[in-house]
């Protein structure tokens, strides 16, 4: 059940139940939630039961207005787990204690030593065999026996509880849970280091005692500094009288009877440190508390480490999955065979170096008569890419009708392009508008590859660009240029992952070596072409996996059939 934690500016904290049903908020006693507050209204606010189990918040013509996590709302709002109300001056917070600010202070590391720094290794056990004595212990080592097995029953206690796996979040709470019911304190912090360069940043925050929850909790920097540096734990007795803090005000003024800060350490780094002090605890921390803090603190790290890399197989797993599906819708994009064509053999092919990729190929039928053959490479790789990809098709589909103009067509898509997309990305186009009957051709070629024409008489042909990538600028206006296929003629669009391909010395396949392969195999049929066109670049490449997007289309005109 989902609850409120309200913390008035004065006056007690409580917290409230919520039962599935309206619960109003204000100043006036008839209220569900009555808060004496001189700046909420009457009847400020309502919290509404959604569909789902979820909550909403509502503004009831409040006169200062209502706040969920900084931001006035005007509307019904959905309220998320950890959500912070603001009614006047009381803060209230949707199904999660407050969150204490936390204010990490920037000072000079005083030079004066602190005894009461322990390093790691004088802690943690050791797995070095090596090092274990081999005389009788003495009373020194006996005492430390008995002390080792005081922590076993909490190590072994706390072990237990965080066995199951739980989302990172929930076993950062149950950590601090265990960790302060183990070790009394008032005041607790749980830092992760994240961001690149690597921050503290709070993650969980206990108060044991509700006076001390509207303080702010200052850490001083030159604290956590020692444990980073120094890969240790350190232990303040009295921040008072303690001369290594003796200038840290932030210390001083919080007047700090005792605190320790212990590394978050998974036995290669540190992840974080966990804070924690006494103010109004009247017994302060001992060394041996800052041990067992020590200990509880290398267990949790390991524990989250561990969620971690299940965090991350978890995600790698679902991104694998919506990138299968990805892939495979992509697929649908492309055609699903190779067009039938009395007067013409047709073929393409498309390969992605990720599983979704930026290339495009379509065979599409204008009218009865005419089909527009369409290649494009969108700048970039992977989803990005093919997003913009799918974006481009619908926008060809949506355009091409008997009556469009090829000119008007490539206008727009460029337009299309630019304003959906950032100025990094463009498209490299080509449509081929061909004539089924008299193989006549018009064309229009947006920054693409130019395109090869193989007569059947040897002759090379290249349909060049006339224009700019689309999306490269606004408002750019696009010749539109003719040709013509004869019998035995044939054409060959591709993309650069065709020719840019490259083999263990880095060296390209290149135009002229597609040319030659075109050249001795222009009388296969078109799919046996591309098959055959694939096969050497692979052979070129030696097994190296291509780096970029391929599509290969093959247009041949052929004679009529008899």
């Amino acid at each position: 059940m989902p609850r409120l934690f309200i913390y008035p500016k004065k006056g007690v904290s409580l917290i409230f139940d919520l039962h599935d049903k309206q619960v109003s908020i204000g100043r006036l006693p008839d209220n569900d939630i009555v808060i004496d507050d001189s700046y909420a209204s009457g009847h400020h606010a309502l919290i509404l039961p959604a569909p789902q189990s979820r909550y909403i918040i509502k503004d009831n013509l409040s006169k200062n207005g209502t706040f969920v996590n900084g931001l006035k709302i005007t509307e019904e709002t959905l309220l998320f787990r950890g959500d912070e109300i603001c009614i006047g001056s009381t803060r209230i917070f949707f199904d999660k204690e407050s969150t204490t600010s936390v204010e990490m202070t920037d000072e000079m590391l005083p030079a004066s030593a602190v005894q009461s720094v322990i390093q790691l290794n004088k802690i943690l056990p050791s797995t070095d065999t090596a090092t274990i004595k081999k005389k009788p212990a003495g009373s020194a080592e006996i005492e430390k026996l008995k002390l080792d097995y005081r922590y076993f029953p909490v190590l072994t206690q706390v072990s237990q509880a965080l066995i199951l796996h739980k989302p990172i979040d929930e076993l950062l709470d149950e950590i601090m849970d265990l960790i302060c019911k183990t070790l009394p304190m008032d005041r607790a912090i749980l830092m992760l280091r994240e961001g690149d360069p690597p921050d503290l940043i709070p993650k969980v925050v206990r108060i044991a005692d509700p006076n001390l929850i509207t303080q702010k909790i200052q850490v001083s920097r030159c604290i956590v500094d020692i444990v980073l540096s120094e890969n240790s734990s350190v232990l303040t007795y009295d921040a008072q009288i303690d001369p290594r803090f003796r200038s840290s005000e932030s210390i001083i003024q919080s007047n700090i009877h005792s605190a320790m800060c212990v590394p978050l350490w998974n036995n290669r780094a540190i992840i974080g440190v966990i804070y924690a002090d006494r103010i109004l605890h009247l017994e302060r921390f001992s060394e041996e508390d800052l041990k067992l803090l020590t200990l509880l603190s290398n267990l949790a790290a390991i524990k989250i480490e561990n969620a971690r890399l299940i965090q991350q197989a978890i995600e790698k797993e679902k991104m694998e999955r919506e990138l299968a599906l990805a892939s495979q819708i992509q697929k649908d994009f492309l055609p699903r065979q190779n067009p039938e064509c009395d007067n013409f053999d047709l073929a393409g092919y498309n390969l992605t170096c990720y599983q979704v990729g930026g290339d495009y190929y379509d065979f599409i039928d204008i009218d009865d008569r005419r089909m527009a053959i369409v290649v494009a490479d969108v700048s970039g790789k992977g989803v990005s890419a093919s997003l913009l990809m799918a974006s481009l098709r619908a926008a060809i589909y949506a355009e091409l009708n008997p009556e469009y103009s090829l000119g008007k067509l490539g206008y727009r898509l460029n337009d299309f392009v630019h304003h959906s997309s950032s100025a990094s990305n463009f498209i490299t186009f080509f449509l081929l508008e061909l004539d089924k009957e008299t193989g006549e051709m018009k064309y229009l070629n947006a920054g693409h590859n130019p395109p090869l024409i193989l007569t059947k008489d040897g002759q090379l042909k290249r349909l060049e660009s006339c224009g700019f990538c689309l999306g490269m600028f606004p408002s750019v206006k696009y010749e539109v240029c003719s040709d013509r296929l004869e019998v035995g003629d044939l054409a060959v669009l591709y993309t650069d992952g065709i020719t840019e391909s490259r083999n263990q010395d880095k060296e390209e396949f290149g135009e002229e070596r597609l040319i030659e392969v075109v050249r001795k195999n222009s009388q296969l049929p078109a799919q046996k072409m591309i098959e055959t066109i694939l096969g050497e670049v692979n052979k070129f490449s030696k097994g190296i996996e291509p780096d970029d997007d391929r599509t290969l289309v093959i247009v041949k005109r052929i004679a009529r059939p008899s």
